[in-house]
């Protein structure tokens, strides 16, 4: 398997090639201050670095103050091309599935951190977030953390999802702030439980870029503070239409029911049209789209009519870091037990919702999920296209089964 061929290396000399350069542009574009520059830089391997996971930018950004050449674990989707392949090869990046158990991933971690004496990068959130705020961590880093037992530092990142948020392509100009701090040492994973260095991971690395911001009144600079938003929000407040909302520079509107409203400055919604109900924050927005979400697939998950689609998706299947190749194109659609691709020719690919495995949204706008060893990869052919509706469809409708299977087992009626 092309995995087993891969071996993380990671050079010195590159690194502090790309820190001189690229890591010395982004400090000065994004204007990057750092507290605890001095411990982060003269911290002794082996040790592990943890952080907040806001912008795809991170990796970068942090190893600018980091001394030491850093192993970042990184999604194995993003090795699937020979050049990144490369590339990613030379920074020492750790390959891993999302969302999938993988021993060989652990096995490099340790090969890392106990015969190389280096420092390994995790974000244990798993993925970057979409609205500023820290998502839950993966409940393995504990463990994995309390089985290396070498010192954690931990990074915050502020203002780093105002500046390039994940679902946008525009970047914005104000600034970012790291801070690092060691938040456990070696003694202490060894004595300490996995619930408590979970809980010191859970305080350490928690952020709310609006709260912030709030405080911190920091405005960043674009005219295209909206476009794409409706990759993260993709229902309407106003009239609960899925897919319909289209954004253009700094206004984000709806294409079924023609309300609208602007995002300034400071990412706070200002000026919503008649009928528009007032947010203030994106959190705020997708707070209730998480609600109203949840209530139309409640109220649609005993049809077998379509839930929503999405014209014009390439479908491509692969496995781990092997090139995916073109299964079918057509029209993606979501039904309360199965996920099809309906093609021009009426030939369609069917897959019920409970054979798939680690789904997950790879980058901005690429829908992902394993069938069996299968990974599959859905295409859009819109940037508007929101892959996370798609993931959340099917993480909620999961749900949805299991407390109804649980229900009929239980003789619940």
């Amino acid at each position: 398997m092309a995995t087993k061929r891969y071996v993380p290396r990671n050079y010195r000399w590159f690194n502090k090639l790309l820190r001189a350069s690229y890591g010395m542009w982004l400090k000065r574009f994004y204007k990057i201050r750092c507290r605890g520059e001095k411990l982060s830089w003269n911290l002794r391997p082996p040790y592990v670095l943890v952080a907040n996971h806001v912008t795809m930018l991170d990796p970068f950004i942090l190893s600018v103050f980091v001394r030491e050449p850093i192993y970042w674990i990184t999604a194995d989707g993003n090795m699937r091309s020979r050049m990144m392949k490369a590339l990613l090869r030379m920074v020492g990046s750790i390959p891993k599935s999302k969302a999938i158990p993988d021993i060989e991933t652990v096995n490099w971690i340790v090969d890392v951190i106990r015969k190389r004496r280096g420092v390994v990068g995790i974000f244990p959130e798993g993925q970057a977030t979409w609205d500023g705020r820290t998502l839950p961590m993966i409940p393995s880093t504990a463990k994995l953390l309390k089985l290396l037992k070498v010192p954690v530092l931990a990074a915050v990142i502020r203002g780093g999802f105002s500046s390039l948020p994940r679902w946008s392509w525009a970047a914005r100009r104000g600034r970012i702030e790291v801070d690092f701090s060691v938040i456990l040492t070696a003694a202490e994973l060894k004595s300490l439980g996995v619930e408590e260095i979970g809980r010191r991971l859970d305080e350490a690395l928690a952020h709310d870029e609006s709260s912030w911001n709030r405080a911190a009144g920091t405005s960043f600079a674009s005219a295209r503070r909206a476009e794409h938003l409706e990759i993260p929000l993709f229902m309407c407040p106003a009239c609960e239409t899925i897919g319909a909302l289209r954004s253009r520079r700094n206004r984000i509107a709806c294409a079924a029911c023609g309300r609208s409203v602007g995002i300034d400055e400071y990412s706070r919604f200002r000026s919503p049209s008649e009928g528009m109900p007032f947010f203030s924050t994106i959190p705020e927005w997708s707070d209730w789209q998480e609600l109203a979400f949840d209530r139309f697939l409640e109220r649609k998950s005993a049809s077998d009519k379509p839930l929503f689609s999405d014209t014009g998706v390439r479908l491509l299947r692969g496995r781990k870091m092997a090139p995916l190749r073109l299964l079918a194109s057509g029209t993606l659609v979501l039904f309360a037990d199965r996920l099809e691709l309906c093609g021009a020719s009426g030939a369609r690919q069917s897959y019920p919702l409970a054979s798939i495995e680690g789904a997950g949204v790879l980058k901005h706008d690429l829908f992902e999920f394993y069938v069996g060893r299968d990974l599959y990869q859905a295409r859009f052919s819109r940037r508007r296209s929101s892959a996370l509706k798609w993931l959340k469809g099917i993480e909620k409708l999961e749900r949805i089964r299991a407390r109804d299977a649980a229900a009929e087992a239980g003789g619940v009626i």
